[in-house]
């Protein structure tokens, strides 16, 4: 979809945040009620995704220029709290529009955000990231996939590894190393790859749940344009350091685009009375740890939104937010378990509301590794919001 005159103009209605929330409950109820969680594909969900765009309900904090509406960040706040327990109806997002989009809105050439983000926005694109390496770990410093310069082109070999969705995205923002002579910081470049293109090979990893959120991907001789090329190059890693920011912010529950139950704590309180074990002391302990987290992971997030919308949160900032989600979400695996009880240790596949509780239980380390592990955002906030000396 290209930006129109009408879309730049915003030709939707005027709204209160009061009444944006109430439009959007409105348009969910009636977009989902022929929809059944356990039947909607993603193709289902795409389509529901730009529908809810057109309607003006998504991305409307995004500047208009970039086919957003320029609205306060307090509609993304209410935003977040609608669309808790429609997310089976909707793509996760966080990646494409809350990562992947904010680092090209910094980074790419006017051409590259004409061409790519309001497509992202409406979903007419999903993007990834290549980043992790088997043989880098979290040292993105280390990365090895080669990309060399053959006139117009370059032309990447190697591998990366722990992709997100990539067998539906479209695209990757993709750290290559550019230039191996220089020190390891200062020959790294960031490319967009289309990843329908001749020498990329996208294979899945599956995990216990027996999903494959994360894939292996395989470089080779895969061309892409030097236009392609997002900032310098070899200045990647200043690319890369904003778009860790941004991942930081966009996985950190109740602030843009990360998602997670806002009422836990009492979806909980009914699971346990429903099995009879809510009088149980070892519960309530549970219980209340839940609550403390997801207290504390509110009040972060809050503290956070606001920060957006004053501009005064600093960069290191997300990954307190993302300490928070990845507590909060073993505070609920632990107290799913000790509420199902033996339930909790085999099910039938059939049990639909059980099977999707323990799904949820098993997937619960991710936000703890994902775009990070936990241990090193404790690095980030110890070193570089509290000043303390540098991890040795």
């Amino acid at each position: 979809m290209t930006l129109t005159e009408d879309v730049a103009q915003d030709r939707h209605p005027v709204e209160t945040p009061e009444e944006f929330g109430a439009r959007l409950r409105r348009w969910l109820r009636s977009a989902t009620e022929n929809l059944a969680p356990s039947a909607t594909t993603f193709a289902d969900r795409a389509a529901t995704h730009a529908a809810m765009y057109d309607a003006g309900l998504f991305g409307m904090t995004w500047p208009i220029e970039l086919g957003g509406r320029s609205l306060p960040t307090t509609y993304q706040t209410v935003f977040n709290r609608e669309v808790a327990g429609f997310e089976w109806a909707i793509p996760d997002s966080s990646v494409t529009v809350g990562i992947c989009a904010p680092t090209m809105a910094d980074h790419g050439t006017p051409e590259q955000q004409a061409r790519h983000i309001s497509r992202m926005l409406r979903g007419d694109e999903v993007w990834t990231q290549l980043l992790s390496e088997p043989g880098a770990g979290s040292d993105l410093a280390a990365v090895s996939v080669r990309a060399i310069r053959d006139g117009d082109d370059f032309v990447l070999d190697g591998q990366k590894i722990w992709t997100s969705d990539a067998v539906e995205a479209d695209y990757a923002l993709a750290l290559v190393r550019t230039d191996p002579g220089r020190p390891r910081h200062g020959g790294l470049s960031m490319l967009i790859v289309p990843l329908s293109e001749p020498g990329v090979d996208i294979r899945p990893l599956r995990d216990m749940t027996g999903d494959a959120p994360f894939n292996e991907v395989f470089l080779n001789e895969a061309r892409v344009p030097v236009a392609n090329l997002v900032g310098r190059e070899n200045e990647g890693w200043t690319v890369l350091t904003t778009m860790l920011r941004h991942e930081r912010i966009a996985l950190s529950a109740g602030t843009a685009g990360a998602r997670m139950d806002v009422d836990a704590f009492g979806a909980l309180v009914a699971l346990a009375r429903a099995r009879g074990v809510l009088d149980r002391t070892d519960v309530r302990d549970t219980l209340a740890e839940v609550f403390v987290q997801q207290r504390i992971l509110d009040i972060t997030g809050r503290r956070m939104r606001e920060g957006l919308e004053s501009g005064e949160l600093q960069g290191p900032a997300g990954s307190l937010g993302k300490m928070g989600t990845a507590m909060a979400a073993r505070a609920v695996a632990e107290a799913t378990l000790k509420i199902e009880g033996m339930e909790g240790v085999a099910w039938r596949p059939d049990d639909g509301q059980v099977a999707r509780r323990m799904r949820e239980v098993l997937q619960f380390p991710k936000p703890g590794i994902a775009g990070g592990t936990t241990e090193i955002q404790k690095n980030v906030v110890a070193e570089r919001l509290l000043g303390m000396p540098r991890d040795r």
